[in-house]
C-alpha cells in the first residue's frame, strides 16, 4: 500500500516515518529521533532514512513540503527548530539558509566526498545527486539531428509554437541564472522574450512528458528525471518521447543539484552529522542511485537508470553555488511577464 505524505510509517525494521506536518511546532519527534525536513519527491530520502536506521539505529521524522516553505520555516523558528537535517530538492533554497547565516559547517570529509562544483561555497551544504536539462522531442515529429544546437536557439521563429517549458519551475530558474551568466543579463532577457513569444508554457514538468509524448508540441525543456519517471511506470519502449543531451556546455546542459545540510540550531547535530556523512557514502549514494532517476554525486557510484554516462555529459560549467538562490533569474521573468 501507497503511504501518504502527511502520515508515513515503514513496517518492519522500526523505522519512524511520521510526517510532523501537523504536529505542534516545536521538537515534536520523540527523543533521540533525527528530523528531516524534506522537499524531495517521495521515494528517495525514505529509501536512504531506512538504509541509514537499519545501519545506525537512529530513528528518522519527517517534516515535508516545499523547499522554499521549509527554508522559511527554519528561519521562523530560528533556535527553537526541530530540523536536523534540511534536504532540498534545488540548491536555490540551501542558498538562501546559506545567506542568513542559518546552517552550520559540514564536517570535511563529508564536503570532500563530492566534487566541490557541487556543495556550498561556504561548506556548510553539500551536493547529494544532480539531474541533467535536456529536450525532450517525439521521435515521430521531428528527428534528432534537426533539434536546435543550443537552448539559446528557441528564440529564434522558426521555433514558434513547437516547444514547451515551465518557467515557474525551480530548476528552471536556474537555468536562467545560467544563460545569464553564460551570456549576460540583456542576452539572458532577449532570450525569455524569445521564450514567451514562441513556447507554450505548462504549469507542471511531467505533463510536458506527457505532451511531448502525445505529440502536443514537438519538443520541450525538461529534466532528465522527469522522463526517467514515466518511462518506469509505463515503459521506455512505449514511449515517443526521447531524450536528448545538448552538451557543449551550454546553458540548456546544466545541472541541478539536490543538498542537504545541517540548521545551525540543528537540536541533534552528532546525529545529523552521521546521517550527512553516510549520505555522500559509496553506501548511501547505491541507495540513492536505485531509488531515484536523479545521479549520485560521488565519484565512482554509477546510477543504473542513467541514459548517458555523467563524465560525457559535457554541461555547463556554471555551478551550484554560483547559481545563488536564483532571485536574479525571477527578477528577469518578471521583466518580460513570464512569472
Amino acid at each position: 500500500m501507497m503511504l501518504s505524505r502527511s502520515r508515513r510509517a515503514v513496517a518492519g525494521g522500526g523505522l519512524l516515518l511520521a510526517s510532523l506536518l501537523g504536529a505542534a511546532p516545536g521538537r515534536a519527534a520523540e527523543a533521540g529521533t533525527l528530523t528531516i525536513y524534506n522537499s524531495q519527491d517521495e521515494g528517495p530520502v525514505e529509501a536512504l532514512a531506512a538504509a541509514f536506521e537499519k545501519k545506525t539505529g537512529i530513528k528518522v521524522a519527517f517534516r515535508d513540503n516545499g523547499a522554499p516553505a521549509l527554508a522559511r520555516q527554519i528561519v521562523d523558528e530560528g533556535d527553537h527548530t526541530p530540523a536536523d537535517i534540511f534536504y532540498a530538492e534545488y540548491s536555490t533554497a540551501l542558498v538562501t539558509l546559506a545567506d542568513k547565516n542559518l546552517l552550520a559547517p559540514l564536517p570535511g570529509d563529508v564536503t570532500a566526498a563530492i566534487p566541490a562544483q557541487f556543495n556550498g561555497a561556504k561548506h556548510d551544504w553539500v551536493g547529494v545527486t544532480a539531474r541533467s536539462f535536456v529536450l525532450l522531442f517525439n521521435r515521430k515529429l521531428i528527428a534528432e539531428d534537426k533539434l536546435p544546437a543550443s537552448i539559446m536557439d528557441l528564440a529564434k521563429p522558426e521555433w514558434a509554437g513547437k516547444f514547451a517549458y515551465n518557467p515557474r519551475a525551480a530548476a528552471f530558474l536556474e537555468m536562467v541564472v545560467a544563460v545569464e551568466k553564460q551570456k549576460g543579463t540583456e542576452a539572458a532577457k532577449a532570450w525569455l522574450t524569445g521564450l514567451k513569444a514562441n513556447g507554450k508554457a505548462f504549469p507542471k514538468n511531467t505533463a510536458m512528458v506527457l505532451a511531448v509524448d502525445r505529440g502536443e508540441v514537438e519538443l520541450a525543456v525538461n529534466a532528465d528525471n522527469y522522463w526517467l519517471a514515466v518511462a518506469k511506470e509505463r515503459g521506455a519502449d512505449t514511449l515517443d518521447a526521447r531524450v536528448h543531451y545538448i552538451g557543449n556546455k551550454d546553458p540548456g546542459a546544466l545541472l541541478t543539484v539536490s543538498g542537504l545540510a545541517i540548521p545551525k540550531f540543528a537540536p541533534h547535530r552528532a546525529e545529523a552529522e552521521r546521517f550527512a556523512a553516510y549520505a555522500v557514502s559509496e553506501e548511501g549514494q547505491k541507495v540513492l542511485a536505485e531509488a531515484a532517476g536523479d545521479v549520485p554525486l560521488r565519484p565512482g557510484v554509477v546510477s543504473p537508470t542513467a541514459l548517458k554516462p555523467f563524465a560525457s555529459l559535457d554541461p555547463s560549467p556554471v555551478s551550484a553555488a554560483e547559481i545563488g538562490d536564483a532571485a536574479s533569474a525571477l527578477d528577469l521573468e518578471r521583466a518580460v511577464g513570464i512569472n
